[in-house]
């Protein structure tokens, strides 16, 4: 398994614990493997740029690339934006429209996502309000999505005891080819502008590095994830998780930083 150039990975249930933490240690060791041989490493995941800061915090400096929001923003290493796409407005409001419709309400909330500001339903404000300061740097509540001024790349809706497949059923009939709509694997449905999910942020990077998605290694754990495991020359998938292909396996677990210590193997051979 030799000549891999880039490797991304998800976050939640990938290459996070499911307490959000991973040995920083052992990424620092990683990151230093993957410089010596030249090749690039980035974070692919569903959450915001100012989440992900947060938890890279740390590592900012290192070169890390970013696909986010499941594929709507996509910026280099030295914070060069490489590609940005929002929901239209009228889509915005024909989302807004079936939320409000749809039984039972998302119970967890329902937040539109900007790289730093959640804006929250007022419905909603009572729920998500306290959960989401730590992920965001801004909450502001509104009564109508035409009140928001600020370009929105992802909207995502969460259930506590609800089968949250029903609601993405009932919104890929609403919206059809209007937007994409994926699930998280972690309990919540993001609909983000049709045409994005992570393979197509992803193969910006890729181009802009001069990489053939071949060279690619990538790693995840839930439906957001398949365009991109399915686009790569090595897509590696977590332990317990519900997606079925020609998948590669982990050495470990996301709770024993299972994708560090396969890119460390990765590495080792790619380097024999």
């Amino acid at each position: 398994m030799a000549n891999i150039q880039l490797i991304a990975t998800d976050l939640d249930g990938t290459f996070l614990a499911d307490d959000k933490t991973f040995d920083h240690a052992l990424f620092r060791t990683v990151l230093t493997q993957l410089k010596a041989q030249h090749i690039a490493f980035a974070i692919a995941t569903g959450v915001h740029q100012t989440r992900i800061n947060r938890i890279m915090a740390g590592f900012l400096n290192d070169g890390i690339n970013f696909v986010s929001n499941n594929g709507a923003r996509v910026v280099t290493g030295d914070g060069q934006v490489l590609y940005e796409r929002a929901i239209p407005r009228a889509t915005l409001a024909q989302i807004a429209t079936l939320i409000a419709n749809f039984e039972p309400k998302p119970d967890q909330g329902v937040v539109y996502s900007t790289d730093d500001t959640a804006y929250i339903p007022r419905a909603f404000a009572n729920v998500v309000m306290d959960k989401h300061l730590k992920y965001f740097q801004h909450i502001v509540i509104f009564d109508d999505v035409a009140d928001i001024a600020e370009p929105i790349f992802k909207v995502t809706m969460n259930w506590r005891d609800f089968d949250e497949l029903q609601f993405y059923t009932a919104a890929k009939q609403a919206l059809g080819h209007a937007v994409h709509v994926t699930e998280t694997g972690t309990g919540a449905i993001d609909i983000v502008p049709a045409g994005v999910n992570k393979a197509v942020g992803l193969q910006v990077l890729a181009d802009h590095l001069g990489i053939e998605m071949a060279h690619v290694a990538a790693f995840g754990d839930g439906g957001n994830d398949v365009e991109m495991l399915t686009h790569v020359g090595y897509p590696f998938i977590m332990p317990k998780t519900t997606l079925v292909g020609d998948f590669l396996p982990v050495v470990a677990d996301n709770n024993h930083d299972g994708v560090s210590r396969t890119i460390l193997q990765l590495l080792a051979k790619n380097d024999a």
